[in-house]
């Protein structure tokens, strides 16, 4: 059997010899610089994504301090009554 891969155009199965694929076209010849684009993507997602937990964080402390300003309000209307 000969050895064969799958276009990344199309998703066809074809000879792993082929530079193109005989059904698309699509160039079977490995881009480096697709390799540096998902680098580049997985660095953005992981930025995203530690942007994300330290803006829950500031929620948090937001929300934890205005829990405490409530509950002093509402001490204080205990207390004048």
């Amino acid at each position: 059997m000969q050895s064969v891969c799958v276009c990344h155009g199309c998703g066809r199965t074809i000879e792993k010899e082929f530079l193109y694929c005989p059904w698309c076209g699509f160039s079977q010849i490995e881009n480096p610089s697709e390799h540096k684009l998902e680098s580049v993507f997985t660095q953005l997602e992981e930025i995203q994504l530690q942007n994300k937990v330290k803006y829950i964080k500031m929620l948090d402390q937001e929300l934890e301090e205005l829990e405490r300003d409530l509950e002093t309000l509402a001490l204080s209307v205990e207390m004048h009554k």
